[in-house]
């Protein structure tokens, strides 16, 4: 429901399939995504899980 039907400014006004479908790379869908819905940063790569990043 929320790649379908959530509206995100930050993706060009589209949904997160839309964005996907666009091209858009899926780590920049998701980090808008949890943006939009007020997902803590802590909390972006699971609860307790450090960023694979670091």
């Amino acid at each position: 429901m929320l790649l379908s039907d959530t509206v995100v400014v930050a993706l060009g006004n589209r949904t997160p399939l839309a964005a996907l479908d666009a091209g858009v790379p899926a780590r920049e869908v998701w980090r808008e995504l949890c943006r939009a819905q007020e997902v803590p940063r802590e909390r972006w790569h699971g609860a307790g899980r450090p960023d694979p990043r670091v």
